[in-house]
C-alpha cells in the first residue's frame, strides 16, 4: 500500500499518541512539562545535541528484529542481547558508557580501586528512587539494594546460575557462596544477603551510599565487569511483594523502574514505547525522548517502506535494496546510505554434537559427523562465503569477515597490539597474509579441500555416516529476509562443497529459536553473535570451556557439557578430548593475574587451538548499511555491557542524514579514539 507524506503525517501522529495517551500526558507534566519549540527531544533537562544544525526529533520510532523479541523483563536474570536491549532503558547499574566506549558514571558517581586493584570502591548517588509503571515512587534506592542484587544473582536456587560466571572469576567467595546455595537445594531460597556477608563473599555497604568490592586476583578491568548485569540493584521491598518466582518473571507492569524511560505500553511481538521517567536521577544532564517506540518487524521486506512514509525513523537496508539505490544517481536515497560500525557481536556457527529429530531421538548421522576434525576443518578451510557477507554489506563485504571467536577491540597489550592479532598470529594470519583489505582466512587450495573432503567421507562412512549429510537450519517463519538470507547460504554450501557431501535444508520456527529449536536440539548449528561482558578475553571464553555450568555455549548450544558429564560415544572421544586440552589452555590463562601481555598470550594459544580444531566456525561481524534519521556516534558505543541501546543524549534529525555526512561522523569518531 503506497501512502503519501502528507496523510501519513497524521496516521503517525495517531499512532504515537495512541493507547496510553493519559498516562503518558500526566507523566509529562510531572516531569515539567513538553515544550513545542524545536531542537529538544527532551521533555526536561539538557536540550538534544545535534551537529549539523538540523532540527533534532522529539519522538523516535526504531525497530526490532521479529526474531528477537525479549523474554526476560529481569535484568539479573536475562543472558540474552535482545532482552538486555530493552531493559537498559528502563533499569540502570552502577556504571554506563559513552559514545566513545569508555566507562561512564550512572549510579555510581565515582569510584576508585587500590594499588593493586584488588579492592574497588563505588561511591553512590544518594537521589535514585524507584518508581512502578505509572511513574509512582515506591522506594528510595542505597547501597542496600546491590547487596540484594548480588545475593539474588549468586544464589543458585533464586536466579539458576544466570550471570554468575563474572563474579565467580572476580569477587572474592563469590564461587563458594554460589556453591553453598547450590548445595542447599530448595532451602537456598530462604538465605538473604546477611548470610552472604557473614559467608565471606567479597562486597560490602559501609553506609547507605558506598559499595565496596574486594577482588580474588587483582582485577583492573573490574569497573567493565561492574557495569554487567550481575552488578545490578533490586528493590529489597520489591522482591518482599513479588516473591522470587513473581521477581524472576517479572514484565513490565509488575517491575520497578529506575532508568531514564517507563514502558507506557507493550504488545508483545508489535510494539514497546517508552516515555520518560519522571523520577529519573539524571534528568537534568541527558537528553531523551517524548516517546520512543519500537516496532518488531517479522518480513524486513517492508521496513524500507515503513521508513519511507515516516513509520521508521532508522532502517537497515538489505542486499536488494542497496543495490537498487546505489545504480539509481537519481534515486532519493542514494546520497543517504550510511555504513554503520560493527555491531558488538562475533558471529559463529555453534555446532550442536547432540543434535536430535523432531522425534526426539538422536540424529547420529550428524552427530558422527560434527565430531570428525577433519569434517569439521572443511567449514574452515572450505566453506566461501563471500556471497552471505553480501547479505550483511554488499558494499564492502569482506568487512564482515571473521576469523575470531573473540574480537577485534576487545583488549589490547601493552603497547597497544589488539588481542586478536596475537591470535592471527598463532594461526598464521598475520603480517601480509593478514592485510584487512583481502580475504584474510588462509583457504586450502581446491586439491587440499579434496583431499580434506575425502579425508573426512573416508573416515565416516567406516563409522555409518551416510553422505550427503543433511544440516538441519533454522530460521523465522515467514520472514522473506531470513529466507533470502538462507537460500544464499544454501548456495554458498553448494558452491563449496558440491550436494554429495553437506546438504544445507533450511527449516522454520514459529516464534523462539531458543524454546522451539535449541532447547529439543533439533538444529544443527545456530548462527549466533556473543558480545563482549568486560575487557578481557576470558569473557567470551569461558562461554566455550567444559566442566563449567557457566558455559553458556557449551552447556546450551552445543551440548558438549551434557556429552562430557554422561560419557562420550566412541566417536565422541577425541572431540572431548579436544574440549578438554582447550579447557586446559584457557585455564592456564586465566591464572596469569598480575602480566596482562602474558595473559593475553596464553589466552590467544588457546582459541588458535580452538580454531584449527575448528570447534565453533566463526563467520561474520555485522558491518550494515542503513537510511537514519540519528546519528549513531552520538550513541553509546559500549564493547561491554547491556548498554548500547539505551536512548540518551541521541543526536537526530528532521531531515535524513546523508553519506557524506556520516563519513564525516566516522572520521571524527576516529580521530578523536586515536587521540
Amino acid at each position: 500500500m503506497s501512502i503519501n507524506f502528507e496523510s501519513h503525517k497524521l496516521d503517525r501522529r495517531s499512532f504515537l499518541k495512541g493507547a496510553g495517551m493519559v498516562g503518558a500526558a500526566s507523566l509529562l507534566a510531572a516531569c515539567g512539562g513538553s515544550s513545542d519549540k524545536g531542537g529538544s527531544a527532551s521533555t526536561s533537562g539538557a536540550e538534544a545535541p545535534n551537529s549539523t544544525g538540523a532540527v533534532p526529533l522529539k519522538e523516535f520510532i526504531s525497530f526490532e528484529s521479529g526474531n528477537r523479541e525479549l523474554e526476560s523483563w529481569n535484568m539479573l536474570y536475562t543472558q540474552k542481547a535482545e532482552d538486555a536491549n530493552v531493559i537498559t532503558n528502563i533499569w540502570d547499574g552502577l556504571l554506563s558508557f559513552d559514545c566513545y566506549g569508555k566507562v561512564a558514571p550512572a549510579i555510581a558517581s565515582s569510584w576508585e580501586h587500590n594499588d593493586d586493584s584488588t579492592v574497588w570502591t563505588f561511591h553512590l548517588r544518594d537521589d535514585v528512587d524507584w518508581v512502578d509503571v505509572n511513574g509512582e515512587v515506591k522506594d528510595h534506592l542505597t547501597s542496600k539494594d546491590f547487596l540484594v542484587g548480588f545475593e539474588w544473582v549468586m544464589n543458585a536456587y533464586k536466579n539458576e546460575a544466570n550471570n554468575t560466571s563474572m563474579p565467580n572469576d572476580t569477587v572474592a567467595g563469590a564461587a563458594d557462596y554460589y556453591e553453598q546455595t547450590k548445595a542447599a537445594g530448595d532451602a537456598a531460597a530462604d538465605m538473604t544477603y546477611e548470610d552472604m556477608l557473614a559467608a565471606g563473599v567479597g562486597i560490602e555497604a559501609p553506609d547507605d551510599y558506598t559499595l565496596v568490592f574486594t577482588c580474588k586476583d587483582p582485577c583492573p578491568y573490574f569497573d567493565t565487569v561492574a557495569a554487567y548485569n550481575s552488578f545490578y540493584p533490586v528493590a529489597p521491598a520489591l522482591l518482599d511483594e513479588l516473591g522470587i518466582e513473581g521477581f524472576r518473571g517479572c514484565d513490565n507492569t509488575t517491575m520497578w523502574y529506575n532508568g531514564p524511560y517507563l514502558i507506557e505500553e507493550y504488545i508483545q511481538g508489535n510494539t514497546k514505547s517508552y516515555i520518560p521517567n519522571p523520577s529519573y536521577y539524571d534528568a537534568a544532564n541527558v537528553s531523551r525522548f517524548e516517546r520512543l517506540t519500537i516496532t518488531m518487524i517479522s518480513d524486513g521486506t517492508i521496513s524500507l517502506q515503513l521508513y519511507q512514509n515516516r513509520e521508521l525513523d532508522e532502517v537497515d537496508l538489505g542486499e536488494s535494496s542497496i543495490a537498487t539505490i546505489q545504480a539509481d544517481p537519481s534515486n532519493e536515497y542514494n546520497q543517504q546510505m550510511c555504513e554503520k560500525r560493527p555491531k558488538k557481536f562475533s558471529y559463529c556457527f555453534i555446532f550442536n554434537y547432540d543434535k536430535r529429530k523432531t522425534d526426539g531421538t538422536a540424529d547420529e548421522n550428524w552427530n558422527k559427523a560434527i565430531a570428525n576434525k577433519a569434517f569439521r576443518q572443511c567449514f574452515s578451510k572450505g566453506l566461501e562465503l563471500t556471497k552471505f557477507f553480501s547479505r550483511y554489506n554488499p558494499i564492502n563485504p569482506l568487512k564482515c569477515e571473521n576469523d575470531f571467536f573473540t574480537m577485534s577491540g576487545l583488549c589490547y597489550t601493552s603497547d597497544g597490539t589488539d588481542y586478536t592479532s596475537l591470535v592471527a598470529k598463532e594461526i598464521g594470519l598475520d603480517g601480509e597474509k593478514y592485510d584487512g583489505q583481502t580475504m584474510k582466512r588462509l583457504r586450502a587450495n581446491n586439491g587440499d579441500i579434496t583431499d580434506l573432503k575425502k579425508q573426512a567421507m573416508e573416515e565416516l562412512s567406516a563409522i555409518g555416516v551416510t553422505f550427503p549429510v543433511h544440516c538441519s537450519y533454522y530460521i523465522l517463519a515467514g520472514s522473506t529476509t531470513a529466507l533470502d538470507s538462507a537460500t544464499v547460504l544454501k548456495q554458498c554450501f553448494t558452491d563449496s562443497f558440491g550436494d554429495d557431501f553437506i546438504v544445507l535444508d533450511i527449516e522454520t520456527f514459529v516464534s523462539s529459536t531458543m524454546k522451539e529449536v535449541v532447547a529439543p536440539k533439533l538444529q544443527s548449528f545456530v548462527h549466533m553473535g556473543w558480545g563482549a561482558d568486560f575487557g578481557d578475553p576470558i569473557n567470551f571464553l569461558t562461554q566455550i570451556i567444559v566442566h563449567d555450568d557457566n558455559a553458556y555455549y557449551s552447556c546450551n548450544m552445543t551440548n558438549i557439557e551434557g556429552i562430557v558429564e554422561n560419557g562420550p560415544a566412541d566417536y565422541q572421544q577425541e572431540l572431548v578430548d579436544a574440549y578438554e586440552q582447550f579447557t586446559d589452555l584457557v585455564n592456564e590463562g586465566r591464572a596469569i593475574v598480575n602480566d596482562t601481555d602474558a595473559r593475553y598470550a596464553a589466552f590467544a594459544k588457546a582459541e588458535a587451538y580452538f580454531l584449527e580444531e575448528n570447534l565453533i566456525f566463526p563467520t561474520v561481524y555485522d558491518v550494515t548499511w542503513c537510511l537514519t534519521h540519528a546519528n549513531e556516534y552520538s550513541k553509546i558505543n559500549a564493547m561491554y555491557g547491556p548498554c548500547n541501546y539505551k536512548a540518551i543524549n541521541w543526536e537526530t534529525s528532521e531531515e535524513a542524514y546523508t553519506t557524506e555526512q556520516y563519513e564525516a561522523f566516522a572520521a571524527a569518531f576516529d580521530a578523536a579514539t586515536k587521540g
